[in-house]
This record gives structure tokens, sequence and C-alpha cells, in this order.
């Protein structure tokens, strides 16, 4: 018969299963039901030829969920309203929708700009102070959102609705705001921008802008953090991970020591004000005297136009990874790791035959000891008849040629805590031993527990309870025998049972991934 091969383990503290592998389900198709099939062909119905063939195009296009995403997603979406599969036609119509609305962000976006770049010198300096007040008083925080409500929101409302009266004057004079009696004018709605006018298409530009800045900085961003986080470079990435856990421990200590309060204050006013034009002037040249650095004005050589303080600066990300690696000059440990695997060696005897008539079983990743599951549940033993067909865990290889005897069963024994079993001591071989008739380290199982009546019966012998009449003759050698054997004799002079095993162990070292291995994360399987 085909026996099944097993698979070693590391020897570690967890269990872990004999075949040690993974099985990969093949994918079911999606079967749409008939009242979801009734609604697509009915909404299919309502668009047009162009539309049902870019549908169907998408469909065969676009790869379907596989059952990961499906069993992720069914609680959510048992809780949630059912969101629509994919459709040109609906692409396009949000995306009409979300230009037509999404002004204000880019309006926000513009006032920023001009906000940290001086451009009204006035707004920037109010907005420093406001913010140096919240630096140095926190609890200011909680009044800020109330008041920007209230002078960005609500005032402007109210102007709106109370416009100031025509002016007569033919000098320009401050507009007087009279907020008493009724509105004068209708209240100011938001309204999404007409899909012709100029607001619209001056929104896709933006957007258009946006993304392309958006990928260009997430593309900078990975170039510079991927190559020092990975492990690509073990050293480099070591050193960080030293660097930061020496850090994280270091604030951990002494993090309430830390001004926070003035520290927010001289980054935040510092960053705004670097971007004054004429307080970069004056840092500029005053580094450029401290540096010796020639004036900007005057034409620079191509060595010292890209150097700072005398040490060339990085053009690039990847250059400025370069240059970070020379500070990473560490040990590492380039053997691979090492594990002991097991295997137990595992023999039958048939019941009425002698102590010494055992016969090899099989070897298996499991000791099937009395209390195992597979032994309670009646199941036999699983493994292969020949050292040969072990085979190493996935990802691991043979590091020693050959197998070796584990003589000191006791350890892994009590390790297991395995009860209803004998094991041999090594060194001590006690005299009329049966079992030690080979090379040893075995554990092998007691026999079944005596009746109510010879248990009873071996107590009374034990006490010398037993009547007259048993105490002559054969009869009386018989039970004295039986008494000596009871209270002097070894484990070995109770007999054994059907199962025996030992235990072998073998060095197995882990395999190097190829490096053209990788592995790709994209931000779905992260949102999963």
């Amino acid at each position: 018969m085909d026996d099944p091969v097993p698979e070693t383990r590391a020897n570690r503290n967890e269990p872990a299963s004999p075949s040690g592998l993974s099985t990969l389900k093949p994918r079911r198709q999606r079967q749409g039901s008939p009242d979801s099939a009734h609604s697509r062909s009915s909404s299919m119905s309502k668009g047009s030829i162009q539309d049902r063939l870019f549908n169907n195009l998408l469909q065969q296009v676009i790869p379907a969920d596989n059952d990961a995403e499906r069993n992720t997603g069914d609680k959510a979406m048992a809780n949630s309203p059912k969101k629509p599969p994919f459709s040109l036609p609906a692409m396009t119509n949000n995306f009409r929708r979300f230009n037509a609305r999404i002004g204000v962000v880019f309006l926000f976006q513009s006032q920023a700009e001009g906000l940290f770049c001086w451009k009204t010198p006035t707004h920037t300096l109010s907005f420093l102070f406001v913010y140096s007040f919240i630096c140095l008083d926190p609890h200011l925080l909680l009044v800020l959102p109330v008041v920007i409500f209230l002078l960005f929101v609500m005032v402007p409302a109210f102007v709106t609705r109370h416009p100031p009266p025509p002016s007569t004057s033919t000098s320009s004079t401050t507009p007087y705001y009279s907020y008493e009696g009724p509105a004068l004018a209708p209240a100011k709605t938001i309204k999404p921008a007409p899909e012709t006018s100029k607001d619209f298409f001056r929104n896709m530009r933006d957007l258009q802008n946006v993304m392309a800045d958006f990928s260009d900085a997430h593309d900078a961003l990975v170039s510079v953090v991927a190559p020092t986080t990975n492990f690509s470079n073990e050293k480099l990435s070591s050193a960080l991970f030293l660097g930061c856990t020496v850090a994280a421990v270091f604030l951990f200590l002494t993090a309430h020591l830390v001004p926070l309060r003035l520290v927010m204050l001289a980054a935040g006013n510092g960053g705004i004000l670097w971007n004054n034009p004429a307080v970069r002037h004056f840092c500029q040249g005053l580094m450029q005297d401290v540096s010796g650095v020639p004036d900007q004005d005057a034409p620079l050589s191509e060595e010292a136009e890209h150097e700072l303080f005398g040490q060339p600066v990085p053009k690039t990300p990847s250059a400025a990874v370069s240059a970070l690696e020379k500070f990473a000059d560490i040990s590492l440990d380039t053997e691979p790791e090492e594990r002991e695997v097991e295997i137990f060696e595992i023999q039958h005897r048939a019941q009425g035959t002698s102590e010494s008539g055992w016969e090899n079983f099989l070897f298996s990743p499991l000791p099937y000891d009395p209390l195992s599951p597979s032994r309670i549940a009646g199941d036999r033993p699983r493994g292969c008849r020949f050292f040969d067909d072990v085979r190493t865990p996935s990802g691991w290889k043979w590091k020693s040629k050959k197998w070796e005897l584990d003589l000191d069963c006791r350890e892994w024994v009590m390790e297991r805590m395995i009860t209803g079993v004998g094991f041999e001591i090594p060194g001590v071989i006690p005299e009329g031993h049966a079992i030690v008739d080979e090379v040893g380290g075995w554990v092998w199982d007691l026999p079944a527990e005596p009746s109510a009546s010879e248990e009873a019966e071996m107590t009374a012998m034990a006490y010398g309870d037993l009547p007259p009449e048993t105490n002559q003759g054969p009869a009386k050698e018989s039970r004295k025998r039986s008494t000596k054997d009871w209270e002097e004799g070894t484990p070995a002079s109770y007999g054994v049972g059907e199962w025996r095993r030992r235990r072998w162990v073998r060095i197995v070292q882990r395999m190097n991934v190829p490096p053209a291995d990788t592995t790709t994360v994209t931000y779905s399987t992260l949102s999963q």
C-alpha cells in the first residue's frame, strides 16, 4: 500500500500538523442569483448599445473577486447597502458630480498656499499669532473650530443677507453695514459648477495636476523609504532598526522632559518664516558666509554646485540612500538559521507474542502515545516505512548527513507529559530486562490495568491475607514468586503493550530565498 510521507517539523514548543503543508482550494466561479441577473438585465436594457458593449468588455477584462475577498466582505456587505459593480456610465456620472463639487477643496488649497507663501503678509502674520497662542496654551485648540465656524461661515452668510446700502459718494469709503431691519438680499447657497462653465474645466485641470503631484510624491517617497525599510540592504535596514530602537527607548525615558510647546512653537514659526523671500535670502547669505561658499550670483563649478558644508549633496533619492550606507557599518550573521527536526520510529508487537517479537511499522512525525487523539480515535499511525522517504519542512534543507538516535528518552517524554508508558534510563539496565535487546532509547506502552478481582488478589498476596489452603504446595511457590515480583520486580516484569517508539533527530538549515523572488504590496491587499 502507499503510505503517506510524513513531514518533519522544527523542534518547537507548539505542535505542528503532520503534513505541515497548506492546501490551495480551487477558486469557485461566481454565480449570480436570479434577482441579481434580472436587475442587471433591466439596468442594461435602459442603457444604449455602446454602454452594453463597454460593460460586457469590462466584465471580461476585470478579474473576478477571489474567495478570500468574498468571505471577508460577506459580513460587511450584510450590514451595509450593496455597492454597485464597476460600470463605465456610473464611473462617468460620478466623476462629473465629483468634479462639479471639488472646487471648494482647490479653493482652500490655493488660499493655504498663498497664506504660507506670504502672498498677503498680514494674513500670514495673523496666522502666526494664532498658531503661537495655541502652542503656548493648547486649551485654545478647543475654541478654534468654533471661532472658524463663526468667522468663516456664519458672519459671511449674515453679511450676504444684510448687504450695505449703495454708496452715493464718489470717494472710496468703507461700506456701512446695518444690522437692523429685515434681510435685504437672498441667502447664499452652494451649488455645483455647471458642466459647461469655466469653473468645471478649472476643477478638471486642478484635479489633473493634483493627481500628477500625488503620483510624483508617492514615487519619491517609496524610492527613499522602501530601500531603507524592506531589508533589501540588510546592513542599512538593520542599522536603521537599531537606531529607531535606541531612540524609542531613549524617548520612552525622557519624553516627559521635552518641552513640546516650545518645540512646536519654534518649528511652526521657523517653517513659515523660511518661506518668506526676505528671510530666506538673509539665511542663505548667512550660511554662505559661514561655510565660505561664494555668492549665488557668481558662477559655481560643477563640483561646488552640489556641496553643502563641504559635503556632496545627493541629486536623487537613490543617491541619498547610497550616501547613508556608509553609516551602516555593522556586522550581520550571514549563516542561515538552523533547527532540529524529529521523527519517531514506531514498532508493533502482536498480542500473544513474546516481548522480543517487535516488528518495524513505520516512521511518523508523532509518537502515537496512548493518549494521543489519533490513538483514542482508533486510527492507525500515519507515516512512511523508510528514512529515505522522510522530507524536510517547507523552506528547509538537510544540513547533517544522517539521523541521530536520541537515547535520552526521558526528556522528550516528560516534555510532552506522556503518561501510560515506560522508558529506559541511560546507563541503567535492570537484570532480566526483556526490552533491551538492541539499541536503546525505546518508550513502550504499559499493559492494560488488571481487573478488579486480579487487583484484589494481588493486594491480598501483598499483605498475606490468603486462606491457608492456598499457601501449600505449588500454589504457595507460585504466590510467593508473584508476591516477590510485585514487591521487588522491575518495570519490565509487568510486561509491555503493543506499541513502542523511539526518537530520531536531524539538523536542517533554512534555504535562502532567491533575489528574484520579490513581493509586491498593493493598497488593496493592505485594506483587507
